[in-house]
């Protein structure tokens, strides 16, 4: 295949560190009762998927799983999914159950906690031009248990929800983070895990 280097070099952009806003958060899932957690952000009065920046050096995982707890007071696991993904397994790992890969440069059919997507658009809530990212990962957590307190950030005006993911559709104010909770919940029924009784 030969590659177009005329066309990549004209697609290519360069994004400084200070215009790009890195954010992680989770698509939560309570798979005994079929629910979702969702924050509601009071000043804008919207329901969102719980998310914030990364900090300096953190692993994005680690910042989905800590952004998590702080906009909501809700402890939650990763959940390992057959994501499809463009990460690299490493050498040593047998990718293939038998069957023909359908895209070579897609990884499949390997559990992992990588993220399942991103959304990006303008940075609103930036002086400057910013583009932000915000990746999501998978995770799950207990619906009925009691969340903590005293855990958002002074300027942060959020209540934590949980509802019934068939509802999520219709909650989510953005486009994306409702495609976000579909591919989830995709990957979930996927890997083999059971949502609701």
């Amino acid at each position: 295949m030969a590659i177009d280097l005329e066309g990549v070099d004209t697609s290519m952009e360069f994004c400084r560190a200070d215009a790009l806003v890195m954010s992680c958060g989770t698509v939560t899932l309570d798979l005994a009762r079929g629910m979702v957690l969702l924050i509601w952000n009071k000043a804008l009065q919207i329901h969102q998927l719980p998310k914030g920046r990364r900090n300096i050096d953190e692993p994005m995982l680690n910042a989905a799983v800590r952004e998590t707890y702080e906009e909501t007071g809700v402890r939650v696991t990763p959940l390992r999914l057959n994501i499809a993904t463009r990460a690299t397994p490493p050498m040593d790992a047998d990718v293939s159950d038998g069957a023909p890969r359908k895209n070579p440069q897609v990884t499949e059919g390997r559990p992992s906690t990588e993220f399942l997507g991103a959304c990006l658009y303008p940075d609103p809530q930036s002086d400057t031009k910013a583009l932000k990212a915000v990746f999501y990962f998978v995770a799950t957590a207990d619906s009925t248990t009691i969340p903590a307190s005293g855990t958002q950030e002074a300027h942060e005006k959020l209540d934590t929800t949980w509802c019934p993911i068939a509802e999520a559709t219709t909650k989510l104010r953005f486009q994306g983070e409702i495609a976000a909770v579909l591919k989830a919940v995709e990957d979930v029924k996927k890997t083999g895990y059971t949502i609701g009784g």
